[in-house]
């Protein structure tokens, strides 16, 4: 079988088109839960934020640079909602900011005070029970 050159261009607009199609898969599914998930996104998000584990926000990064890591972690949450213990979410932050960041991630144990404000955070919101 043979290989036609690809260009970086086209590289690069396949990956586009790949986050564009996991974006929407994402959304279509927060979309589709019986419940409003934005409170459970703004409390995630507001933990991720603080916690800046690539200090992406501290050197003026935009203030969407973890949302995608959010909404991920935000479905994983839903997803588990009856279950949902501080390790397996600490677990859960490790590995999608390990798939995100790759070698600028290296699993952080502060990822299980993260899962645990986290889940402090919607319990004293009455979010989830």
């Amino acid at each position: 079988m043979k290989f036609r050159a690809v260009s970086e261009q086209t590289k690069m607009n396949y990956m586009l088109w790949s986050i564009k199609k996991e974006i929407f898969k994402e959304n279509t599914y927060l979309s589709s839960l019986p419940y409003d998930p934005t409170p459970i996104i703004e409390v995630v998000k507001h933990h991720i934020d603080t916690w800046d584990p690539i200090k992406l926000l501290a050197m003026d990064g935009p203030a969407d640079e973890y949302d995608g890591e959010t909404r991920t972690l935000t479905i994983y949450m839903t997803k588990h909602l009856t279950d949902l213990d501080t390790h397996s979410l600490s677990k859960a932050i490790n590995k999608i900011f390990g798939d995100s960041f790759r070698d600028e991630f290296q699993v952080d144990e502060e990822s299980f005070e993260i899962a645990s404000s986290i889940k402090s955070s919607l319990r004293s919101s009455h979010i989830i029970g």
